[in-house]
C-alpha cells in the first residue's frame, strides 16, 4: 500500500501544485490516507477479524486465539487515525505517522526475533520483517521532511481539532 500511496500522493500533489502553498503537505497527507488509513483497514483490520485462523496459520502462530481479534481492532484504530490525518494534518498527522512507525519497527523486530530464535520461516512472518521496517523508515523520513517544511500559516478551522477536547 505504501507504493500506491506514494504514487497517488505524487500525482495529486502535482495536480494541485499551483493551488496550494504546500504541495508536500498534500502529498504527505495522501500517502498517510492511503497507506496507513486504507492499508490498515484493508490489510490488518479486515483479515485479522474475519480471516483470523488463516492469517495465524500464514504467520506460523496457533489458530483460534482471540488475540487475532485484538490485533484486528488495533489495526482498525490505526486505520481510523490514518483517515482522520487527511483532514487534521499538522501535529495530528505527525503523531499518527510516528506512532504507526514505532509499531511497525516493533512488529518487524518481533517477526525477525520469531525467525531467528524460534525458526519461524512462515511466509507472513518472514515477508513482514522488511514489510514492516521499510515502510517505517519511509514514514519517518516523510515525517521529518514535513516537520522541516510545513507551512507556518498556523492551524485553520479545517485542520485543527477545534473543540474536540483534545489538547
Amino acid at each position: 500500500m505504501l507504493f500506491i500511496g506514494l504514487l497517488v500522493g505524487w500525482f495529486i500533489s502535482r495536480s494541485k501544485r499551483e493551488m496550494t502553498p504546500n504541495p508536500f503537505e498534500i502529498f504527505y497527507a495522501t500517502v498517510v490516507l492511503i497507506s496507513i488509513g486504507f492499508g490498515s483497514i484493508l490489510f490488518g483490520f479486515i483479515p485479522h477479524l474475519f480471516l483470523s485462523d488463516q492469517i495465524a496459520r500464514n504467520i506460523g502462530w496457533p489458530t483460534g486465539s482471540p488475540f487475532q481479534l485484538e490485533v484486528g481492532m488495533h489495526d482498525g484504530s490505526w486505520g481510523i487515525l490514518g483517515l482522520l490525518s487527511y483532514k487534521y494534518r499538522k501535529g495530528f498527522i505527525q503523531a499518527t505517522v510516528i506512532g504507526f512507525s514505532v509499531f511497525l519497527i516493533m512488529a518487524g523486530g518481533n517477526h525477525l526475533r520469531e525467525m531467528i530464535v524460534l525458526g519461524n520461516y512462515s511466509p507472513y512472518n518472514v515477508q513482514f520483517i522488511l514489510g514492516d521496517l521499510v515502510p517505517a523508515v519511509v514514514f519517518l523520513m516523510l515525517a521529518y521532511y514535513y516537520s522541516k517544511h510545513q507551512s507556518d500559516n498556523g492551524p485553520t478551522e479545517d485542520n485543527n481539532l477545534g473543540t474536540a477536547g483534545i489538547v
